[in-house]
């Protein structure tokens, strides 16, 4: 074997490494991507799950006693289940109307992740 085909052999070898290691490269950052995006999602999720239990809760307590309505009028009741904060704010939107709002904030890479669900109880006197 000459200099010469010694040479391309070395380049091609050279060549083959460096498309390997862009494509291992690639693959990398599209894990780091999906692991962030399922985070993001699952946070999400629990956020979503919260808030509704949280509104099912009350409306379960104001079926079974509509005179439990004051009690949550009493103002903003904030409190914390492990990364999640909710804050939960009862206010009369007409005279039968119960406007409920709740608020979850996480904290989600550096950035602060807020979701609110608000709904109307209708309170039967």
């Amino acid at each position: 074997m000459n200099a010469k085909k010694k040479g391309f052999v070395l380049l091609d070898v050279l060549t083959g490494l460096f498309i390997f290691s862009l494509g291992f490269a690639v693959m990398l950052a599209l894990i780091n991507t999906a692991y962030i995006k399922s985070s993001h999602t699952d946070n999400t999720l629990q956020a979503v799950n919260l808030a509704s239990s949280t509104a099912e809760e009350i409306t379960a307590v104001l079926l079974d006693d509509p005179s439990a309505v004051y009690h949550y009028l009493s103002g903003t009741t904030r409190d914390e289940s492990g990364q999640f904060s909710r804050t939960v704010c009862c206010e009369w939107d007409s005279p039968n109307l119960l406007k409920i709002s709740v608020k979850i904030n996480w904290t989600e890479l550096e950035d602060q992740k807020e979701f609110k669900l608000t709904y109307l109880h209708y309170i039967t006197e």
